[in-house]
């Protein structure tokens, strides 16, 4: 082991203090030093952005905010995407395997877990961050058309970044895999699918930013937007919230008027709890089109959210009014009338 591995930060994430302590002492017994302890997500979370931590381990099951939910939250930030996260539990369920994977997890840890163990599985982790074949080769590609765009070259940019979107080995497939796994119960086998998947997205989601870019560079603004859009949506189906919101404020900033980035902003902050700005976006898409169904059923929503039951009603109406087929917006309105809302 050399030297710079033995000197990483390990960061033990739970409630209590027993197993932390006794997983300190195993890291120490192999040798790494620099073990810190953290009381819950909040504590961890400090942790993470004063220090440079590289590996963590943490409770599935804590009080305040589960490791599943603070996983998330991990890799929802650019800069943690490959740092090593274990959740440690004393029993997974196929449902726990399959969140747990989904959300970007490098391992699970069955407690008590002994020192071959965490050699095995947590301290292996560091020699294996970005050395995954599949995700190596799309990371390189990512980072070659980067460097094309740095450079100027935009033709030849694009050119590696449509090879790579369209290529057959993609996030889904993985993601496939690991569903599969699961299912058979080869959960170590599940979550290196999962893995891959999730590292893969973020990697094209990061190449059709830079697509994105590259389109508008050379003038073709609709592509450019299509680009964005779909990185945009890749953010918003794996909850990435912050990233989605970013790139469309992007797209905004270009000089668009888009009735599909003015609904996805509305879809976002609706899920972030900014009841107003939503409304505000979702306004704006009527703007662009004033007939379109789905945004006067999306307004009503949020006016159920609001707790304003009669412009939620007005807003179903004018979707059932809009498509007379439209049966979920038309229970709405019965329901309202019924007073069953």
């Amino acid at each position: 082991m050399n030297r710079k591995m033995k000197q990483a930060q390990f960061l033990l994430v739970s409630d209590s203090e027993e197993e932390p302590k006794r997983l300190a002492a195993m890291l120490n017994q192999l040798g790494y030093g620099n073990v810190y302890q953290a009381r819950g997500a909040d504590n961890a979370w400090y942790r993470m952005k004063t220090s440079n931590v590289a590996c963590i381990v943490c409770a599935y099951t804590m009080e305040e905010m589960s490791g599943l939910a603070f996983l998330k939250i991990i890799r929802a930030e650019k800069k943690y995407a490959d740092i090593p996260v274990f959740l440690i539990d004393p029993f997974f369920t196929k449902i726990k395997v399959a969140r747990a994977g989904q959300a970007g997890v490098t391992g699970l840890l069955v407690s008590p877990v002994d020192s071959a163990r965490m050699k095995d599985k947590v301290v292996a982790s560091l020699d294996a961050v970005g050395k995954d074949p599949a995700v190596k080769k799309v990371r390189e590609s990512v980072e070659r058309g980067t460097a094309l765009i740095n450079q100027g070259r935009y033709e030849q940019a694009l050119e590696v970044f449509t090879a790579l979107v369209s290529q057959q080995e993609n996030p889904e497939y993985y993601y496939n895999i690991g569903y599969i796994k699961t299912v058979q119960g080869k959960h170590a086998e599940a979550i290196d699918a999962f893995r891959q998947a999730t590292q893969l997205n973020a990697l094209f989601a990061k190449a059709y930013e830079e697509m994105g870019r590259v389109f508008r560079a050379l003038g073709r603004p609709k592509e450019a937007e299509e680009s964005m859009q779909q990185a945009a949506e890749i953010y918003l189906d794996k909850d990435k919230l912050g990233n989605a919101e970013e790139i469309l404020n992007e797209i905004l900033d270009s000089g668009s008027e888009s009735l599909n980035v003015f609904n996805t902003l509305g879809v976002i902050y609706r899920k972030k709890g900014e009841l107003e700005t939503a409304l505000k976006h979702y306004k704006k898409a009527l703007k662009v089109h004033p007939d379109e169904t789905y945004i006067f059923y999306n307004i009503g929503r949020l006016y159920l959210d609001m707790k304003d039951t009669v412009r939620a009603r007005d807003y179903f109406q004018r979707a059932v009014d809009q498509e007379p087929d439209f049966e979920a917006a038309r229970q709405v309105v019965a329901a309202i009338d019924r007073g069953a809302i």
